[in-house]
């Protein structure tokens, strides 16, 4: 374990220049217009591209200009090559106010830009606004600029923030935008971070400004003698590191023991709404109540797996909860943390992963985590340690599932490939590619016989490689492809005899299909957001959905009528899991606590 933990930490670039390659295939796309293609699912958790539009943008604009007006009645020499009359009728006074106005949007977006993305993790240093405005000889504003920022609890930590204005997604797409790096730069400054500014565009919330945090470089990664080096997107490293490299520089100390410190977020008071007592359907849905709310989770919480643990001779239901940095088992009969199993031990140079999905083996001794940093993890429970790390994806792994004999592991994420692990082996059994999509969820049936995948729009229906025995997969066609969300299809059901699947989307609905056809029965509207997970009770009567509206749905599977909602989450609720005996219903929010609803 010791050598597995020294190759990773050799690795970290390797997996960050992985991850760039992907976020490049991705918005190599052929029809990359809709820019949430480029959001990450879950908050806290890196996403490439910012907008600025309405009264946001309005109002930078409205402070560049006043600032612009400020600066021109002091204007910089005339460029040597500065137009005269006939010619050019602007006198530069004027001219130099348009040129810095420019300038003051483009600073202002990187303010906020790096304000979003980093927070209170780096601060700005000041510098002089009129030297900073370069112009080239015409007296035209130069599209590229440079910021310095220094890292807030370790000063002597500079970093060098390069922008380049007036470029677009084909520029990105293929490689052609490039930024200039001084050997000064390289010995002052300890981090070089690129953005791309687009042109200004008008979409469908008007008059729209967006950047794309491209990539990043540690100045120590780099080796040049020549006077300026030239870097292109595809020489970088991808983003959704950089805070995680800039962490392994503070000189605060990451606590590493279980602190169970008080939720920050704002608490609500538990509601639940269900059916009347006269209600032909009452029988199904019963009365519910909020029993615990598990507090512990310094972070979000991105995900939620059950099973049962035997220990003196008794059964008792365990559940695990993943958010950045940890997984959590809690024992669900005394409502208790039992341990965290904690990613700081294998921080690679300060990447610390964001547990995306976990499962448990059937027999419930193995529990797999995945996440950012592209790895598997497999843990023992029993022991509470960790036994593997394995990596074969190139980007982020989004979704996991064991088959039903517990040898084999599903894995998919961004690089668009489902992943066969042979657990006995420790390698890739056989590799299912997506063709043209990343993989956000899967679900196999009981009988292991079939694999769903979920991704943008598009639910696939395969054979399961591993039962048709075939090695060559890279002619493998889906049985059916089911369309009909209209955005990520975040989180797949079905059902034990494997007729029917539910998908739940980010286009804020459910939907019930037939698998032997692929013939869609019903929709469920009623998400005021993204649906972010559903959960079929073991009974298969109700589905349980999670939402960006805070709230959890119970659905008649059958008629699909809206059984019950309960609230109380103060954020996103991103995980739900039903108990084996269907009387407790589990959820997980970006609120950092994880509550217990028990049917009373």
């Amino acid at each position: 374990m010791q050598d597995c933990a020294a190759g990773m930490q050799m690795d970290w670039i390797s997996l960050l220049k992985a991850q760039q390659a992907d976020f490049l295939q991705r918005v190599k796309k052929p029809k990359t217009y809709d820019l949430s293609l480029l959001e990450s699912q879950v908050k806290g958790c890196h996403s490439e591209i910012m907008g600025f539009w309405g009264e946001p943008l309005a109002r930078i604009l409205d402070f560049s200009r006043q600032q612009a007006e400020i600066l021109a009645k002091n204007p910089p020499p005339i460029p040597p090559e500065y137009p005269e009359p006939p010619d050019w009728v602007i006198p530069f006074p004027k001219y130099f106010q348009q040129q810095a106005e420019d300038y003051l949007l483009r600073e202002q977006i990187v303010e906020r830009v790096m304000a979003e993305r980093l927070g209170k993790l780096v601060r700005k240093l000041p510098q002089d606004t009129l030297q900073n405005i370069v112009l080239d000889d015409e007296g035209n504003l130069r599209g590229e600029s440079k910021f310095t920022y220094l890292l807030a609890d370790n000063p002597k930590v500079s970093i060098q923030v390069y922008v380049a204005d007036g470029e677009s997604f084909n520029g990105i797409k293929k490689d052609k935008v490039r930024w200039s790096i001084a050997q000064e730069d390289l010995r002052n400054h300890q981090v070089l971070i690129f953005l791309c500014l687009f042109y200004p565009s008008n979409g469908k919330l008007g008059y729209e400004k967006h950047a794309v945090i491209t990539g990043f470089l540690p100045t120590n990664q780099i080796e040049s003698s020549e006077a300026k080096l030239y870097v292109n997107p595809s020489n970088l490293l991808y983003a959704g590191g950089l805070s995680w490299y800039l962490e392994s520089f503070s000189t605060k100390k990451i606590a590493k023991k279980d602190v169970l410190p008080l939720v920050d977020e704002k608490m609500m008071a538990e509601t639940i709404q269900t059916l009347p007592p006269e209600h032909p359907r009452k029988e199904i849905i019963g009365d519910w109540e909020c029993w615990q709310t598990l507090k512990g989770h310094t972070k979000g919480i991105n995900c939620l797996a059950f099973s049962s643990r035997y220990q003196n001779g008794k059964t008792s239901p365990i559940l695990a909860s993943g958010s950045r940095g940890e997984t959590k088992l809690w024992d669900l009969t005394k409502g208790e943390l039992i341990d965290t199993l904690s990613e700081y031990p294998w921080i690679v140079s300060g990447l610390v992963d964001e547990v995306n999905s976990l499962a448990f083996s059937a027999d419930g001794q193995t529990l797999v985590t995945v996440g950012a940093d592209s790895t598997i993890k497999i843990w023992h429970v029993g022991a509470l340690d960790l036994i593997d790390i394995l990596h074969k994806h190139n980007g982020m792994v989004r979704c996991v599932a064991f088959t039903p004999d517990g040898r084999t592991i599903a894995t998919g994420g961004d690089d668009r490939k489902i992943l066969f692990w042979d657990l006995m082996r420790r390698q890739v059994a056989i590799a299912l590619s997506l063709d043209d999509t990343a993989a956000h969820s899967l679900v196999l049936s009981r009988n292991g016989q079939t694999l769903v995948t979920g991704s943008y729009r598009k639910i696939k229906v395969w054979h399961n490689p591993l039962q048709t025995k075939t090695k060559n997969l890279k002619d493998a066609q889906p049985l059916h492809t089911l369309m009909g969300h209209s955005h990520i299809v975040s989180s797949l059901a079905m059902s034990a005899d494997g007729q029917l699947l539910v998908s739940g989307s980010w286009d804020c609905t459910i939907k019930i299909w037939y698998l032997e056809t692929g013939r869609l029965i019903r929709t469920l509207k009623g998400h005021a957001d993204r649906v972010y997970a559903i959960a079929l009770s073991p009974d298969e009567q109700v589905i349980a959905s999670a939402s960006g509206d805070r709230t959890i749905k119970l659905w008649h599977l059958e008629t699909g009528e809206l059984l019950a909602t309960f609230t109380g989450h103060s954020n996103i609720v991103t995980a739900l899991a039903f108990t084996a005996s269907g009387e407790m219903l589990v959820s997980g929010s970006l609120d950092k606590t994880i509550k217990i609803w028990q049917r009373s």
